[in-house]
């Protein structure tokens, strides 16, 4: 696919087509990676921080704290902690 660079201050920019984002799932908000390889340049999307939900939803049902926690888990506050 062919696309056109653009001036954008002292750098340049490409414009990815909307056929493009959609199938790799980019936004305005997305962080790509540019990388210099001997065939030219490859942009790769990273991969987006998790957020709490989809770490809570990674734990497994039967997931149990490890032994030299479990105490700290199951204890009640011993001074001013805010909770």
């Amino acid at each position: 696919m062919e696309v056109e660079l653009r001036k954008w201050g002292n750098s340049l920019g490409l414009r990815i087509p909307h056929k493009l984002a959609v199938s790799w799932e980019l936004n305005d908000q997305t962080v790509v990676d540019l990388v210099e390889t001997e065939q030219g340049l490859m942009i790769q999307k990273k991969p987006s921080p998790p957020n709490l939900t989809s770490l809570l939803a990674s734990i497994p049902p039967d997931f149990t704290y490890p032994d030299d926690v479990v105490d700290f888990v199951a204890s009640a506050p011993q001074g001013q902690e805010v909770l």
